[in-house]
C-alpha cells in the first residue's frame, strides 16, 4: 500500500524546468527598507546574485522590442496559430560567468522541446547589452552582430 501511494504521487507530479531566478526576500524584517535607484545600471555588486528582478524585466521589454526578436515572435505566433510566441528564460550567469545576466529566447511551441534561438547578455557591470553568436562562439556587441548577420 505504501508503494502504491509513493507511485501515485511520484506519478502526479508534474515535471519541467523549474525556476531558473528566484527573488530574493531578505528574512530580517527589523532593518528598515531600501529604496533603489533603478534608474542606472550599476547599482550593486555585479557579482552579487538574484536581487535585479525589476532591472531584468526592463531588459526583457528592451529585449523584446528588437526587430529580429519581434520578428521572431511574429513567426512563431503565426506557427502555433496566435497560441505562443517569444519566450525568456534569464539566467544570472553564462557559462558559469557571473558577471553576465544570461536571456535566451526561444519557441516554446513545441510539445517535446524548447529551441534556443538567440542569446542576449547583459553585462553587469556596464549595462551593456551583447549577443553571443553560436557560430563563431563569440560575445559581440549588437552593432557588431547585425552587420554580421547582413
Amino acid at each position: 500500500m505504501k508503494y502504491l501511494l509513493l507511485l501515485s504521487f511520484l506519478l502526479s507530479c508534474k515535471g519541467g524546468p523549474g525556476k531558473v531566478m528566484v527573488g530574493h526576500h531578505d528574512p530580517d524584517t527589523t532593518t528598515q527598507a531600501i529604496k533603489r535607484d533603478t534608474t542606472s545600471i550599476d547599482i550593486h555588486d555585479p557579482y552579487e546574485t538574484g536581487k535585479d528582478t525589476t532591472l531584468l524585466n526592463k531588459i526583457m521589454k528592451t529585449i523584446s522590442k528588437f526587430p529580429e526578436v519581434e520578428a521572431l515572435n511574429k513567426q512563431i505566433n503565426k506557427n502555433s496559430k496566435g497560441t505562443h510566441g517569444v519566450s525568456f528564460m534569464v539566467h544570472d550567469e553564462f557559462d558559469s560567468d557571473t558577471s553576465y545576466y544570461h536571456f535566451e529566447l526561444g519557441d516554446n511551441s513545441h510539445e517535446d522541446r524548447y529551441v534556443n534561438i538567440y542569446d542576449f547578455l547583459l553585462e553587469k557591470k556596464t549595462g551593456q547589452i551583447k549577443v553571443y553568436d553560436h557560430l563563431s562562439g563569440a560575445i559581440m556587441s549588437l552593432q557588431d552582430w547585425r552587420k554580421k548577420r547582413k
